[in-house]
């Protein structure tokens, strides 16, 4: 692959990564340092990186390298990382254009991080399972069963939030 390959991919695969990343770290600087890492990483392999792997290659070192920043930083600080600017990874989710939507949004929310990182990759970056086992390290069979049980508590959180929604809205005062 060539300079000009590289740009190509530079191009294509820049803002899915920055968004994984973003949802990951949730702090833009963050996501911007180590998208950065990754693509100087992916240059000086990209010789040896196929052409039909190499999106794959770029999620799992994006994925690798946040991991590492934040086990740093757990070293670092005894207590659990805070994560800030939330605002931010908001902006990068779709932006609602409708209660349900909104809804679904408020409820991925509420999954835990690694549940809602499986959604990320499956709905908003458009990831096949195989590609998700790539890039979280694991088998297609094991991300299987992750997201079943991911959709399947996303639905629980809509269910219990339409309930409510149901609810507040047949109060008259």
């Amino acid at each position: 692959m060539d300079k000009i390959k590289f740009e190509v991919v530079l191009r294509r695969e820049n803002k899915k990564i920055f968004n994984y990343l973003l949802k990951i770290l949730r702090n833009r600087e963050d996501a911007e340092d180590i998208l950065q890492e990754t693509f100087v990483a992916f240059y000086k392999k990209m010789n040896i990186i196929d052409d039909l792997t190499c999106t794959s290659y770029l999620f799992r070192t994006a994925h690798n390298k946040a991991l590492n920043l934040i086990k740093s930083r757990k070293r670092k600080d005894k207590s659990n990382v805070i994560y800030e600017n939330m605002e931010q990874v908001e902006e990068k989710l779709p932006q609602p254009d409708s209660g349900k939507n909104n809804l679904v949004k408020e409820a991925l929310q509420e999954l835990n991080p690694q549940q809602a990182l499986l959604i990320e990759l499956q709905f908003y970056q458009k990831m096949s399972y195989k590609q998700i086992a790539e890039v979280l390290e694991t088998t297609v069979s094991a991300i299987d069963s992750k997201l079943f049980r991911a959709k399947k508590r996303l639905k629980e959180i809509i269910t219990q939030k339409k309930k409510l929604q149901e609810s507040e809205s047949n109060i008259v005062i």
